[in-house]
């Protein structure tokens, strides 16, 4: 790798200092920016054992564009790590769920609560499966009826639907887990792609879905070669990059679960049979897409 990843506060390509010192305000330090794009984790951890422990917080993470302010599943702790890391939740404006698993949904409500100003206000974007929105069999709708009358748009998505987002597109991708109607997503940007896998087992759409994105953050649960059920490990990350025509930029590996001991070897693993850069997410992890370029650094 060109970089390790402890050397989180280095500033990738040229230097953006003057145009940077746009990007925040003062009482959030994220506040509203001119032409940004930049990623947000609020954790790294997921499944059920990571979820319980907290040894991996399990707060999804943000995407903020000079418009859209979306968080991506947020799992438990999502409002305090919001708070933790000075992140403004109010101005939260759209909400991503990808299933109906609580790792990836328990504080939903408190975002759309937050997006619509506590309720007294009409506004906001909920995107999900049908199972998330609508429930479907053994899985019940994880947002209730209630918040989802709160909101000005809610939207369920199928593998292949594209939605006009604030000023961004999404797509919905192909996923293979446990919940039928997951979907993982593509977000078309000022500087490219972001791709975000969720979580699903190696299946060859996922070819397709993501190739040519800059940015790919992948749900990896297990290290090697230790595949589970609806879930990618190391080497399955490995043949997706692999398999594309035009690879990532940058991998980031998210939603790891406890036995993911060491996330910066497994990152090198992976940067090494791909020839791209990899660096495991954590809590405060921001990363910026600038024009060609990229950096990121630890705001805790």
């Amino acid at each position: 790798m060109e970089n390790n990843i402890n050397a989180y506060s280095e500033w990738r390509g040229k230097d953006f200092n003057n145009l940077a010192s746009n990007y925040f305000n003062k009482n959030t330090n994220k506040g509203c920016g001119i032409l940004r794009v930049e990623v947000i984790f609020l954790g790294c951890g997921g499944g059920r054992w990571a979820t319980i422990t907290q040894k991996k917080a399990t707060g999804g993470f943000r995407i903020h564009t000079s418009e859209l302010r979306m968080h991506v599943d947020p799992g438990p702790g999502a409002i305090v790590r919001l708070n933790e890391l000075r992140i403004s939740p109010w101005r939260t404006n759209a909400l991503f769920i990808s299933h109906c698993h609580p790792d990836h949904y328990t504080d939903g409500e408190v975002i759309v609560e937050a997006i619509t100003q506590g309720m007294t206000k009409r506004k906001g974007v909920l995107l999900g499966g049908l199972s998330v929105i609508e429930g479907f069999g053994e899985y019940e709708y994880v947002v209730s009826k209630y918040h989802q009358s709160k909101l000005e748009t809610v939207k369920v998505l199928y593998p292949g639907d594209e939605f006009e987002l604030y000023d961004t597109t999404i797509k919905a991708t192909h996923t293979k887990h446990g919940d039928p109607f997951g979907v993982g997503f593509r977000l078309s940007t000022i500087y490219g792609d972001i791709g975000c896998t969720s979580d699903t087992e190696f299946i060859p759409q996922l070819i397709e879905d993501f190739d040519g994105v800059r940015v790919l953050i992948a749900n990896i649960v297990r290290k090697k070669n230790e595949r589970i059920r609806g879930h990618l490990c190391s080497n399955d990350a490995i043949d997706l990059i692999n398999s594309m025509s035009k690879k990532p930029d940058l991998l980031i590996m998210n939603h790891m679960g406890v036995k993911m001991t060491n996330p910066q070897v497994e990152a090198e693993y992976i940067s090494q049979n791909t020839g791209i850069e990899v660096i495991p997410a954590r809590l405060g992890l921001k990363v910026e897409l600038l024009d060609g370029k990229y950096k990121y650094q630890l705001i805790r």
